[in-house]
């Protein structure tokens, strides 16, 4: 395959979050398929995507055999808050990050779907060409050393983490970048679940990272029930909204991490490092 330039830990929750997608809409089983081939600028034109510019890209492709998506939903999935799951199964944000984030790559993602036969995403990243370093022109002064860069942030830990978050394939992501760099994590998929794995736990959890916006209890209403419980708890908030487009709505003595998404799972584990030092 071609080279592209991506995020890894962002790319990670876009692969996660749709094959999450493709397994809840094979209740009964099927098949789960992903390609990866290279498609040329002349290629381009046996899709029938309008908004595709004629270009080289590597693509990935997700495949399911399920329910497939009908057409005046299909219009509707990049949307942020759209979801067809049932209450309490997930905001609907998945999709729109996932568009974000491709987006962001300079790519596209489209998916062509038929009722009762499944759905295909499709991603188009750009092929990336590294350019070629020019060669000093005569009379140019010699170039600068480069920096010798700081040696990588320790990003370890050993601290109980409860981690809550309605979103599936965000949550699983989240999980496996913190679990393997030492961290003990606990999940919920709303503000009332983490409240009953907090008691649970008998209140042992040295920092809770929770979405904002979630079906049940929002992730405001939640850091409000803990701090009566530990008035000090460690909190980070993760929300694709601005910060202080919920900030004002806490108490003013409310100490909280911030994580905008989309987030790299490197930048999720630099919060909660940093919240814990802090």
């Amino acid at each position: 395959l071609w080279p592209v330039k991506v995020d890894i830990g962002q790319f990670e929750q876009v692969v996660v979050n749709l094959a999450v997608n493709a397994r809840d809409a094979m209740p009964a089983g099927g098949d789960l398929t992903v390609r990866t081939p290279n498609v040329t600028a002349e290629e381009c034109k046996a899709f029938s995507y309008r908004e595709l510019a004629p270009a080289d890209y590597v693509v990935v492709e997700v495949e399911d055999t399920g329910s497939g998506i009908a057409p005046d939903v299909l219009k509707k999935i990049f949307e942020p808050f759209f979801t067809t799951k049932e209450v309490g199964k997930g905001t609907g944000l998945g999709l729109s990050m996932v568009y974000g984030i491709i987006k962001q790559t300079g790519g596209f993602i489209f998916c062509d779907s038929e009722v009762g036969k499944g759905s295909t995403f499709r991603i188009f990243l750009p092929r990336h060409i590294a350019e070629a370093k020019k060669a000093g022109e005569p009379g140019d002064a010699p170039a600068a050393p480069a920096k010798v860069a700081d040696p990588a942030k320790d990003l370890s830990g050993s601290a109980t983490v409860l981690l809550v978050e309605d979103e599936d394939a965000v949550r699983m992501g989240g999980m496996r970048a913190l679990t393997s760099r030492g961290y003990t994590v606990h999940e919920a998929s709303s503000g009332v679940e983490a409240l009953e794995v907090f008691e649970a736990l008998g209140g042992k959890v040295d920092i809770v990272v929770s979405d904002v916006v979630m079906p049940e209890m929002d992730g405001p209403t939640l850091l409000g029930e803990l701090r009566k419980r530990q008035p000090d708890i460690k909190f980070v908030f993760v929300s694709g909204y601005a910060e202080d487009a919920f900030a004002r709505n806490l108490p003013a003595d409310a100490h909280f991490g911030f994580l905008p998404k989309p987030f790299s799972l490197k930048q999720l584990a630099t919060i909660v490092k940093d919240v814990l030092e802090s």
